[in-house]
C-alpha cells in the first residue's frame, strides 16, 4: 500500500494495488510519510474502504479521520475488550460510532460537562450485566490509558452502545425503551406481592431473559409459529393462580397503553408461569 495523505500519526489515506483508497489505522502508521512511500502494513490495525460502494460516505470519512490520536492508540486495546466479552465482532460501522462516541465523553470532560443521569442504572445492571460490566471495563482502561477521569456515568450511554453492537445494530431507541417496559413490568409485580424480586435468582434472569426476547420480537415485528394452547390450561391457570392472573392482566393493560400491544393467550401464561416462578409463594 503506498502513502497519500497522513490524517494524524495514527491514521491515514493509503492505495492498494487495485487503485482502491483506503483509511488505515495504526500507532505510527503515518508517523513521517510522504506521498508514494510504502506504508509499513504490519502497524495496521484497522482499515476502511474510503471510495466505492462499500466504502465509507464522506461524512463518516471525515468523522473517522477526527478521532483524536489519542483514543486511536487505544482503540485496538478497547477492540480486544470488547469483543470477547460480548462474544461479538465489531464491524466498521460501529468501530467508527464507538470511537466517535468515546472522544465525545472525552471532550465532555474537559469541558467539565458529566452525564449524572442514573435513572436506568438499575434497569441497564440488571437487564445487561455483561455489556454494562465491560462499559465500566473500558471507562477504566480510557482512565489508565490516557490519563483522563471519565465518571462512572459514562457507563449508561456506553452500555446502549454496547448492547447495539451486541443485538447487531438494533437502534438506541429499542434497547432504551426495553429497558423501561422491563423495569415497569417488574414494577408491577413487586407491587402486587409486596415484595422485592432477589435479582441474583436463578428465576429472576430466567424472567427478565423471557422478557427481553418478548419484547425484541414484538419491536422487530417478528412473531412465531401461532401454537394454540388449549383454553381449559388458561382457564385452569386464572382459576387456581387468580393474583398471579390479575398480575398479568395488568401487565397486559400497561403494554396495551403504553405499546399498543395485544398479549395473545400464550404469551400471557408464560408470563404467569415465570410469575410463579419468581415468587412462589403465590402458588400456595
Amino acid at each position: 500500500m503506498k502513502f497519500q495523505k497522513n490524517f494524524n500519526n495514527n491514521a491515514a489515506l493509503v492505495e492498494d494495488g487495485q487503485a482502491l483508497e483506503w483509511i488505515v489505522i495504526g500507532n505510527g502508521v503515518g508517523f513521517g510519510k510522504h506521498p508514494g512511500d510504502l506504508v509499513d502494513e504490519s502497524k495496521i490495525e484497522r482499515r476502511f474502504i474510503a471510495t466505492g460502494s462499500k466504502g465509507f460516505d464522506a461524512t463518516q470519512v471525515q468523522a473517522l479521520t477526527e478521532i483524536n490520536a489519542k483514543m486511536l492508540t487505544i482503540m485496538s486495546e478497547i477492540v480486544t475488550l470488547v469483543e470477547p466479552a460480548l462474544d461479538t465482532k465489531i464491524n466498521d460501522r460501529q468501530y467508527l460510532i464507538l470511537a466517535d462516541h468515546l472522544q465525545f465523553a472525552v471532550k465532555r470532560i474537559n469541558a467539565h460537562v458529566t452525564l449524572n443521569d442514573q435513572s436506568l442504572l438499575w434497569e441497564l445492571r440488571n437487564l445487561f450485566p455483561t455489556e454494562y460490566k465491560t462499559a465500566q471495563q473500558t471507562i477504566q482502561l480510557i482512565n489508565q490509558k490516557l490519563g483522563f477521569k471519565l465518571p462512572d456515568g459514562e457507563a449508561v450511554p456506553l452500555t446502549y452502545h454496547f448492547v447495539n453492537i451486541k443485538n447487531g445494530d438494533s437502534e438506541i431507541e429499542d434497547t432504551m425503551t426495553m429497558a423501561k417496559l422491563v423495569a415497569n413490568i417488574i414494577s408491577i409485580v413487586q407491587k402486587n406481592y409486596g415484595i422485592v424480586l432477589d435479582e441474583e435468582s436463578f428465576n429472576y434472569s430466567r424472567f427478565i431473559s423471557h422478557l427481553r426476547y418478548f419484547i425484541i420480537r414484538r419491536l422487530k415485528k417478528t412473531q412465531e409459529t401461532d401454537t394454540q394452547l388449549d383454553p381449559a390450561l388458561l382457564a385452569m391457570m386464572i382459576t387456581r393462580y387468580p393474583q398471579a392472573y390479575q398480575v398479568v392482566q395488568q401487565i397486559t393493560a400497561f403494554l396495551k397503553l403504553e405499546m399498543d400491544w395485544t398479549l395473545q393467550s400464550d404469551e400471557e401464561v408464560y408470563l404467569l408461569l415465570h410469575i410463579l416462578a419468581c415468587h412462589p409463594a403465590s402458588t400456595n
